[in-house]
């Protein structure tokens, strides 16, 4: 999936629990991310002895977007702040650790995608309430392309010139278990030619919504967006 770029670095975290003492909203996520300052190792440990898990980039994997990491959670370690990291990177699911300083500016969102598979649909949350919601297209099950569960975030947005992913595409940091396309193979979500297949499980990974549905979740949501593949 070609795209331009949109980027910026995060990691996920629920608000501050309710002051009364009130059950959370698990849908009321704030997403903190960045983009790396320099070209640095990622750690296994907040330590630059510890196994290498990858190397900080600057460009997503398609090279059209900044790259955007996603904090999880930071330790001090001999007076040095370390951040641990969401690594978008194959097999997902893969974390890490960096020096802060390695990293830029902390940017954050505060919308959170839902897919539901199963249910071939989406909903879009912002702030714990429900602001959009629509069937889509999901990866084909049967032929091993089922779009890969997990925690994921929107790393860049950009217009599409190709009728096949509709007039608007998102990129994400889900990786397809589909991996013949040369970008990566990373998940998208956009628009379509083929409307009539959604609802269904017609990809090779990507969420598909109709056109005039992607133009609706265009204007709500951006770069460091969560996703949540259920």
């Amino acid at each position: 999936m070609a795209a331009v770029a949109l980027a910026l670095v995060g990691a996920v975290s629920a608000r501050a629990a309710n002051p009364r003492g009130a059950a959370k909203n698990p849908y009321d996520v704030i997403t903190r991310f960045a983009v790396a300052n320099v070209q640095k190792p990622i750690y296994q440990q907040p330590n630059v002895h510890s196994r290498v898990v990858n190397k900080l980039s600057f460009y997503t994997t398609d090279t059209e977007a900044l790259q955007t990491y996603r904090f999880i959670a930071a330790k001090r370690v001999h007076g040095v702040l370390w951040e641990h990291i969401d690594v978008p990177m194959r097999p997902n699911g893969q974390t890490g650790w960096v020096k802060r300083a390695w990293l830029g500016p902390v940017k954050t969102a505060d919308t959170l995608i839902i897919v539901k598979r199963r249910l071939e649909r989406l909903w879009v949350y912002r702030r714990g309430v429900m602001i959009f919601t629509s069937p889509v297209g999901v990866g084909n099950w049967a032929s091993g392309w089922a779009t890969p569960p997990g925690h994921f975030w929107i790393d860049q947005g950009f217009t599409s010139t190709d009728p096949f992913y509709g007039p608007w595409a998102f990129g994400t940091t889900d990786f397809s278990n589909d991996t013949q396309f040369p970008d990566g193979s990373i998940v998208g979500i956009h628009g379509t030619n083929a409307p009539w297949l959604i609802p269904g499980d017609p990809s090779h990974g990507c969420v598909r919504l109709q056109d005039p549905e992607i133009l609706k979740l265009k204007p709500l949501v951006g770069i460091g967006t969560a996703v949540w593949i259920e």
